[in-house]
């Protein structure tokens, strides 16, 4: 039967390798071996033990941007999902149940019947067949478990940074109406803001993208992807100065997509934004909670949207790197780092700016190297 090796959290900063038996297939069920697993966010904060409930659940094999092979899949699965061994496979994050409303209204990661989130990355291994995450050279697909073909024509990294970087940013920037006539701001120049740059130019808004002056090399490369322009904050710059540079070169802004997650990124949002305007918050710095100006949310009649991850966008963000693709855009190009399972702890803290003079912008597991 062989066995799986995964990467194992059991703690705050322990990641332990472990070999896990392969499960028997059959069915609606399906195996993935694993090509290449992102490294996002959330994960840099969970491996630091700050997320209360992964420390509930643990032991965890982080990882919820999946792409791979199948490995093995059941005759009922393999009519389902029109796959056969050997086909490039994309696995959701999350999957929706039957009968509850918030799935039957298209947002399953709110799932009524699921109230933890449980999926990828956050099952933990201790429960059969374990093989829950990314982080490991094979990965469990049962058969309410979403799955998506990779579209001819795209790589690995291409399909990665659209099964989840970009159908999160096509999913946040409908949220904000962005299109013609629309200016939109997005703060925050890693993969995601880049995302949804991308994301809001090709709908056809006027769009900027405004990072620190240490993300210079990022924002370059969103200029080189699309017709975006950029504001680079100095470690001297107020936000009072920064909103005004904004102010001066694009005038009213319909639209802030704030994907920094840091207090000063949500504060600049609310200067930015025009009065009735819109921001979308998605991204949030632990411990978790942030204080909210209230009042001037109010004076300036503020809608406030929280879209949470990307139900039902998957194939939209492939069709987006598939346009890109045609346009002579490499949106895989933002996989700037790629590591071996045995080197988890290394990708975490290079994704977390811990290797001094290193720029990442997408790092990913190889489970293959």
């Amino acid at each position: 039967m062989g066995t799986a090796r995964a990467v194992v959290y059991e703690g705050p900063e322990i990641f332990t390798t472990k070999e896990i038996p392969l499960p028997e297939i059959s069915g609606g069920d399906m195996l993935i071996k694993v090509a290449l697993c992102g490294v996002d966010g959330s994960e840099l904060q969970q491996f630091r033990g700050k997320a209360a409930w992964i420390e509930r659940i643990k032991p965890v094999i982080f990882g919820d941007e999946i792409v791979g092979h199948v490995e093995a899949i059941g005759a009922d699965a393999a009519k389902a999902r029109g796959l056969k061994v050997g086909d490039a496979v994309i696995v959701e994050a999350r999957w929706p149940c039957e009968g509850c409303p918030r799935c039957d209204g298209g947002q399953y990661y709110l799932c009524k019947n699921n109230p933890m989130g449980r999926g990828y990355g956050s099952i933990s291994s201790d429960e059969a067949p374990h093989l829950w995450g990314g982080y490991a050279t094979h990965v469990y697909v049962p058969a309410a478990a979403l799955t998506y073909k990779v579209p001819e024509g795209l790589t690995l990294p291409q399909a990665l940074l659209g099964c989840s970087t970009l159908a999160n940013s096509v999913h946040w920037t409908r949220q904000v109406d962005a299109g013609p006539g629309r200016t939109v701001v997005v703060i925050g120049p890693g993969p995601q803001g880049i995302g949804c740059a991308l994301a809001a130019t090709e709908a056809g808004a006027r769009v900027a993208l405004i990072g620190l002056a240490r993300d210079a090399a990022r924002l370059r490369l969103a200029e080189q992807f699309c017709d975006v322009k950029t504001f680079a904050i100095g470690p001297d710059d107020s936000l009072d100065a920064v909103a005004a540079r904004v102010d001066a070169a694009l005038g009213d802004v319909d639209a802030v997509v704030e994907v920094a997650g840091a207090q000063p990124a949500k504060d600049l949002a609310l200067k930015l934004v025009k009065h009735t305007g819109t921001i979308a918050h998605v991204s949030l710095a632990h411990p978790g909670v942030q204080p909210v100006d209230w009042v001037q949310m109010l004076m300036k009649e503020v809608r406030v949207l929280n879209p949470v991850s990307h139900p039902h966008a998957v194939e939209a963000g492939l069709d987006l790197a598939t346009k890109l693709l045609r346009r002579g855009v490499d949106v895989g190009a933002l996989v700037s780092h790629v590591f071996s399972l045995d080197q988890a702890t290394d990708a975490i803290k290079t994704a977390s700016y811990e290797k001094p003079g290193d720029s990442p912008i997408k790092v990913a597991l190889d489970p293959t190297l």
